[in-house]
């Protein structure tokens, strides 16, 4: 079959594609290839040939080198969205001109690819009707979507939330920067998604959600105004990440650049949560100037009551410049259990460190380890550093607790650590400034 080749004028921008043809049996995906405008509003086109190329069976739209001015656009199943190096889709920065408070929008799809080194540009598009007053369209937007594949391009200024997922499945995040905005990757009711080699630098949550399920995040970087992570899943895995602040880009509501957590427990009430977080491993990951580590709050803290936590990881943390390591109040079940190994704490040199609260809730302790309610706790090869006489571990109503060549550098005689109404406690090889305690 001869191949048949279409030149289409539009009047916005030119599209060459060719309509599927049979070759050896084998049928070849439709190409669309798009060309900028002089700079009005081409929704309208763009989203013809995504409806054009759906209608045929699915193919690529391919935007070629350039700036392409548009409102939403509606993704179709078995569709490719390829953006060239030097390619920017940017946003109106007029609300009116987006639908389901989206830029990119996918719902109840499957097979879309979005890849490329260009650029998806939210404006930051102001909507005083929207979340806070002002927060405007999520930059991509799906629904009940799967096997989808986000590469390569670069979202910035995003209006709301760069990439929001809910109930979405089977999704590889690979080589993405995230550059100002708000939430990075926020994703609730997801499973199996594996994020790798990105670069999130956001104004709010870098990674957020709740009611998750098989994710893994490697070798990325994270900077924040927010927190690195605040959320809720049950099998999660981090490897090999680096996670920084003060952040690059202020928080829009607190106007501040600090990193409150580099982990959150995240698992809001009022979502009907279902799926406690556990079977986590955070493992190779350095962390510099967080306010803390990991905050837990299961009795009142915001948006973390509705599951409890079972069980995590952590091996081989280097954090650095933090306020406090570890601030956890369990559920009164003790269903917690909190294994540390291989890994070093400090203090933020010069800090002074005083009574705050974390999403609204006072912080009822500033010691640098603090845990309530809790199954179980192992620490094994740990160093915590910092001066002063206070205890640097503080643990009360738990079931046991093991310590195993654990390094205590406070520059003070004073004990390092207490414990109260914890059943069973293991205590091996404990330093407390390079001398062993007796």
């Amino acid at each position: 079959m001869l191949i048949k080749r279409y030149l289409l004028s539009k009047p916005l921008f030119i599209i060459f594609f060719l309509v599927p043809w049979y070759l050896s049996g084998q049928q070849k995906p439709l190409g669309i290839k798009l060309k900028p405008n002089s700079g009005s509003l081409m929704t309208d086109s763009i989203q013809f040939a995504i409806d054009k190329c759906a209608k045929l069976g699915g193919g690529l739209i391919n935007f070629t080198e350039g700036i392409y001015f548009s409102g939403t656009l509606q993704l179709k199943s078995n569709v490719t969205l390829q953006f060239d190096k030097g390619s920017i889709l940017r946003g109106s920065d007029k609300y009116s001109d987006y639908k389901n408070d989206a830029f990119v929008f996918g719902n109840n799809l499957s097979d879309i690819v979005i890849q490329g080194e260009g650029i998806i540009d939210g404006v930051d598009c102001y909507n005083p009707n929207g979340e806070e007053g002002f927060r405007g369209p999520h930059c991509i937007r799906l629904i009940g979507c799967k096997n989808i594949t986000i590469k390569g391009i670069t979202i910035k200024n995003s209006a709301n939330w760069a990439i929001n997922c809910r109930y979405c499945s089977k999704a590889t995040v690979q080589n993405v920067i995230i550059r100002g905005g708000h939430d990075g990757l926020h994703t609730r009711f997801c499973d199996n998604f594996t994020v790798t080699g990105c670069d999130f630098r956001t104004g709010d949550d870098s990674f957020a959600g709740n009611d998750n399920r098989d994710f893994i995040i490697t070798d990325c970087k994270i900077n924040t105004s927010c927190n690195a992570f605040r959320f809720g899943c049950y099998n999660f895995t981090v490897l090999h990440c680096e996670i920084w602040g003060p952040g690059e880009y202020m928080h829009r509501i607190e106007k501040q650049r600090r990193m409150p957590t580099a982990f959150a427990h995240f698992s809001p009430n009022d979502e009907d949560t279902k799926l406690p977080s556990g079977n986590w491993l955070i493992r190779d990951v350095s962390i510099d100037s967080a306010d803390h580590v990991y905050m837990y709050n299961f009795k009142n803290g915001l948006w973390q009551t509705g599951q409890p936590v079972t069980n995590i990881r952590f091996e081989q943390i280097k954090a650095t410049a933090i306020l406090s390591a570890f601030n956890i109040i369990g559920d009164t079940a003790r269903k917690f259990n909190l294994q540390i190994k291989n890994s070093s704490f400090s203090y933020r040199k010069g800090a002074q460190y005083s009574p705050s609260t974390f999403d609204g809730v006072k912080i009822q302790s500033l010691i640098f380890f603090n845990a309530n309610n809790f199954n179980s706790i192992k620490l094994q090869n740990v160093t915590f550093q910092k001066t002063g006489n206070d205890p640097l571990v503080l643990c009360n109503s738990g079931n046991s607790i093991s310590l195993e060549n654990v390094s205590f550098i406070t520059g003070e005689s004073a004990m390092p650590y207490s414990f109260e109404k914890v059943l069973q406690v293991e205590k091996v090889d404990l330093k407390l400034n390079s001398s062993e305690i007796k």
